[in-house]
């Protein structure tokens, strides 16, 4: 996804839906793309759906990252950046509250234009019409790209809920909104659609170039561990949401322990940073990684809590993890509204030493598969603690090199979430706003200090403005949020 046509093609489909009336002749229409879907346009269009999960990602982690306490954003170009996650309220009015929402639904309308576009191939002969086995497979990889984009949403707002079937035409009224359970019924519907399609689809070559951060997926039989990999994230998430899994979390634990089977689950520690990636650079027209970020940068910071609160190794160095991921700042910056110094940089996006504008992103990683399979293990219906400790352990020992862990199968549920919630905290650490998510699902949100006075730590992401105006509800105050309440209004 390197190349400019990547991103010309992402932006044709993301903006697909507004007629200027104006002809680029240097593009393909929207009307031309669904009306004669040659090999050639669906390429474009697939490589589109693909770009399109990058878009967001940044700020997803930073503000994730700031309200879990994990970092900080020091530019000082908008206060409610710091302003709203440090203290509060979060409003869905705001350029901090009311994002992470917008470009998750435009990649879901590119995946859903690419997939109408794709059943019209059939009418299409000769070199332009695609196989049987071709449109599953592609059908198969639009429909995991539309799962993971509703996971990031559904991660953000939780128990507020969301709308999932958004395939509407203009003149209709908004899509219903759903719960949060039935959020993640959609996502593990979708991801159980598209494995149907990539069994199918089997040893066929996919239509399109994957990109390299899906480099050990290029086929649908080996997409389809990715594929399982987001269905165990999902099933796991699932367990501890509202009224998760019908009441009924170590049926949804179970399903996960299956799912986690069929992936690229490896023990091996050399491989706990393989999966699957976003790609970034800094070619012309791309999307760089403005996360990374040099050691005298004035924008993104570490919380000192993160070393604080990191457990020592046997040698009295802290948790590798830490050693590994934050160095101090060359410039300390200071920022006036906010007692928080930025004393420390992430250096998670570093190669070689130095900060990289072209490092690839994580979207799943076998690091966090094991952890998921641990939280499985711990919580399924036929429960096996002693393999949930043992790979805590392996985590913990070679990613950390800490001592092993005091959990015992004997040990509270309690005891056993603190444990597994550091694991996550570190080897996630500024990729995905792990410890907020976490704290959230398994009611530790208090455990996450203010970290300035006055403070507090939000529990959602509201609904924005825009979506609550189309539905004609009124924001209100709830808890640390200024929203709307669509399934309460």
């Amino acid at each position: 996804m390197r190349t400019r046509r990547v991103a010309i093609a992402a932006g044709l489909l993301v903006l697909a839906g507004c007629d200027f009336n104006i002809l680029n002749t240097n593009q393909p229409r929207l009307d031309d793309l669904l009306s004669n879907p040659t090999r050639g346009k669906l390429t474009a269009a697939a490589t589109g759906v693909m770009s399109s999960a990058r878009t967001g990602m940044v700020p997803f982690i930073w503000r994730l990252g700031s309200m879990g306490r994990e970092g900080i954003n020091l530019s000082g170009n908008n206060q409610p950046d710091y302003a709203e996650p440090f203290f509060g309220p979060v409003q869905g009015g705001g350029s901090f509250g009311g994002t992470l929402w917008l470009d998750r639904y435009q990649s879901i309308r590119t995946a859903n234009i690419y997939l109408q576009a794709l059943a019209n191939n059939t009418s299409l002969s000769g070199p332009d019409r695609l196989s049987d086995a071709e449109r599953a497979a592609s059908r198969g990889m639009a429909n995991t790209y539309k799962a993971l984009a509703l996971l990031y949403v559904v991660e953000t707002r939780a128990q507020l809920g969301a709308p999932v079937e958004v395939d509407r035409a203009i003149e209709q009224a908004p899509a219903p909104w759903v719960t949060e359970d039935s959020v993640y019924g959609y996502i593990i519907g979708l991801l159980n659609s598209a494995q149907a399609d990539l069994t199918v689809a089997g040893s066929t070559a996919f239509p399109f170039r994957i990109p390299p951060g899906l480099a050990d997926f290029a086929t649908p039989t080996a997409f389809l561990k990715f594929n399982r990999a987001l269905a165990a994230k999902a099933n796991v998430l699932r367990a501890t949401a509202l009224n998760g899994c019908g009441g009924n979390p170590a049926s949804c634990y179970t399903a996960a322990l299956s799912d986690l089977g069929q992936t690229f689950l490896s023990t091996a520690p050399a491989d706990f940073q393989s999966g699957a990636y976003l790609d970034f650079s800094t070619d012309p027209g791309d999307q760089t990684n403005d996360l990374s970020e040099p050691l005298d940068g004035s924008t993104w910071f570490a919380l000192t809590s993160n070393i604080a609160d990191a457990d020592a190794q046997a040698n009295g160095s802290k948790d590798q993890r830490v050693l590994t991921k934050i160095d101090t700042a060359e410039v300390v910056q200071r920022l006036g509204g906010i007692a928080i110094p930025g004393e420390l940089k992430f250096t998670v996006y570093f190669s070689n030493g130095a900060a990289d504008a072209g490092h690839p992103i994580p979207i799943i990683k076998d690091e966090e598969l094991l952890l998921l399979r641990a939280e499985a293990n711990w919580f399924s219906s036929i429960p096996n603690k002693g393999q949930a400790i043992t790979d805590l352990n392996l985590v913990r020992q070679n990613s950390g090199l800490l001592l092993p862990t005091t959990v015992t199968p004997a040990s509270s549920d309690a005891a056993f979430v603190t444990a597994l919630l550091y694991e996550r905290r570190y080897s996630l650490l500024w990729e995905q706003g792990a410890r907020w998510i976490d704290a959230r699902r398994f009611g530790l949100l208090a455990t996450i200090p203010a970290a300035v006075t006055g403070g507090n730590v939000p529990e959602v992401m509201p609904v924005p403005a825009p979506e609550c105006d189309a539905r004609n509800l009124k924001p209100k105050t709830i808890g640390d949020i200024i929203t709307c309440t669509p399934l309460n209004p």
